[in-house]
Parts: structure tokens; C-alpha cells; sequence
């Protein structure tokens, strides 16, 4: 699977290139619009300051659509490298739509559908859908910023906030374009996720278990779901990122170092439920919260871009 994936992509690469230097010849129009195509990677997935006990490092093909008037659409392919689970894990399509509201006081909305392969143990491995937007309030030496999101899977809805302070510095022209964004945002999460996120985990281990073990007559039925202790809207993280962005008219290159500091365990407990074939039921509850959030350790982790206008 990844070696198909890394002939696709050095097709897209040379056939994106060739396209570049056609249109800096032939092309001097200037558009209200723009698409671009790219190559991203993704050190490791971390979401709300938490990451997998295995690093999940992540390949992400992308296209995207941006108007002068601030839409923008656009489409990435996760394929996960872990050296375990590798392949197509998810799909995002995300839509935006930036606007002004008065002076320096800016907002916008936003959506993403993630389509999973299935059996994703991603932490979006159990959402559908998120709708949100955010307000930017530019004060002259930094930008204050309000996000919200609405999270939408296989429970209950989510609600995730996020407040935070950016600095953007940009130099250059239209032909040689440099920014750094340094960023603080503290993460605000209600935990519907993590249940689901931990009943795909735990799905899944069921049914490795039963690949390696014959099946036999009369087997009991198994299920088993899990709860968090502590929900509500909880602080997650601290998150603190340096992205850097070079980009001339055609081609553009971003790498975004980011820094998280999780706070507040997520503790849940596990029920088991077994089925006997006299349809005789016993259920077990018991602790399972997972190790890394019984010792919850800084994340660092980072995502290089590499795309092509056109």
C-alpha cells in the first residue's frame, strides 16, 4: 500500500512541478482565486495534548481551493506509517469562510467530515462531523482569538474551546513571502470523544484476539463499553507553536513545530458484559484508565508542508 502511495506522490510531485514552470512562462494573470496541491507530514497525531502510545506519524495528500473573499475548501488523505498500521486511516473534506465585522475585529465559521477507514483508533476515530468558527480581535502588537467547536460522532455532542494569543510577523513581496506566526492557546474539551475513541481501541483489540484464537461451539458473547469519571467541559492543554511559512507566487514551504502541555487526566471506567449461551448475563466493571493519562507527559511534535499554486 505505501509503495503505491509513494509512486502516486512522486507522479504528483514531477507532473505539479512541470505544470509550475508552464504557468510562471505562459501566465500573468492574476486571479481572485487560487488551488494549491501538496505534501504533508505529520510527526505524530496529537489531539487536546494527548497522543497514542504509539507514535502515529502520518503522510497527508491535499488540495485546496482559497478566495480573495475568504472561502476556502479543501480535501486531505491521512495514510498512517507506524511500522504497525499502515494505509489510509481517514479523510477530511474542511470548508471555511473568513469575514471582517468591524475594524480590527475579524471572525469566521468552519466545518469538517472526516471518513475513517472503519477502525480507526485515531482520536477522531469516532466523530463525523465538526461545526465551528472563531473571533480575532487584532490589538496591533498581537491577536487575541476565540475558537468553538461542535463535535459530532457516534455519542453525544462535544464542545471544544479554544482562547489564545498569535503574533504574526511577515517581510518580503508577492514573489518571496516570509511569516512566523508564534501562538499560546489553552485547549477546552467536553470528553463524548474519548469514550468512543476508547470503545474503537478496545473493538478492535476483541477482534485481533479473535483472528489468533480458533473459534469454538457455544463461544459466550463479549461486549464491553467505556465511561469517563470526570466529564464535562475539562482544560486539556496548553499548546504553544511556532509555525514559520516561506512562499513565492507558485510554490510554498511551512513547517509548524508545536508544543503541548496536557493537564487533567481523563479517567474512565470499562464494563464488560458477558453472554452465555443459557442467555445467562454477568457484567464486570473496572479501572481503565490508561497509563498515559495516570502520568501525562509533554508532547512535541511538528508538520512540514510542501504545495504547489496553480
Amino acid at each position: 500500500m505505501m509503495k503505491r502511495f509513494f509512486i502516486f506522490l512522486a507522479f504528483l510531485l514531477s507532473s505539479l512541478l512541470g505544470y509550475s514552470q508552464i504557468s510562471l512562462i505562459d501566465s500573468t494573470e492574476t486571479r481572485p482565486f487560487a488551488f494549491t496541491a501538496g505534501i504533508n507530514y505529520l510527526s505524530n497525531y496529537v489531539y487536546n495534548g494527548r497522543s497514542d502510545s504509539l507514535k502515529a506519524p502520518y503522510f497527508i495528500p491535499s488540495l485546496t481551493f482559497q478566495h480573495d473573499n475568504g472561502l476556502s475548501l479543501s480535501a486531505e488523505l491521512y495514510f498512517l506509517n507506524n511500522g504497525v498500521a499502515n494505509g489510509f486511516d481517514f479523510f477530511e473534506l474542511n470548508g471555511s469562510y473568513d469575514f471582517d465585522i468591524y475594524k480590527k475585529l475579524s471572525g469566521g465559521i468552519n466545518g469538517t467530515k472526516y471518513i475513517s477507514n472503519g477502525s480507526s483508533e485515531s482520536f477522531i476515530g469516532s466523530l463525523s462531523y465538526v461545526l465551528g468558527g472563531y473571533l480575532n480581535q487584532d490589538l496591533g502588537f498581537c491577536n487575541l482569538d476565540f475558537g468553538a467547536d461542535a463535535l459530532f460522532g457516534t455519542g453525544k455532542t462535544d464542545i471544544r474551546l479554544s482562547p489564545g494569543i498569535e503574533r504574526i510577523w511577515e517581510w518580503g513581496t508577492e514573489d518571496k513571502r516570509f511569516q512566523i506566526s508564534p501562538s499560546f492557546y489553552a485547549i477546552f474539551s467536553t470528553l463524548n470523544y474519548f469514550e468512543g475513541f476508547t470503545n474503537i481501541k478496545n473493538t478492535n483489540a476483541r477482534i485481533r484476539g479473535k483472528a489468533r484464537t480458533p473459534i469454538a461451539a457455544n463461544q459466550p458473547t463479549i461486549t464491553s463499553s467505556t465511561v469517563v469519571r470526570n466529564p464535562g467541559l475539562r482544560f486539556m492543554t496548553y499548546e504553544i507553536a511556532v509555525p514559520f511559512t516561506f512562499e513565492t507566487r507558485k510554490m510554498g514551504i511551512s513547517f509548524m513545530p508545536t508544543f503541548a502541555i496536557p493537564k487533567n487526566p481523563v479517567y474512565t471506567n470499562e464494563t464488560t458484559t458477558i453472554t452465555l449461551p443459557n442467555k445467562s448475563v454477568t457484567s464486570t466493571t473496572i479501572d481503565d484508565t490508561y497509563y498515559s493519562e495516570l502520568h501525562l507527559a509533554n508532547v512535541f511534535y511538528a508538520q512540514f508542508n510542501l504545495y504547489f499554486k496553480f
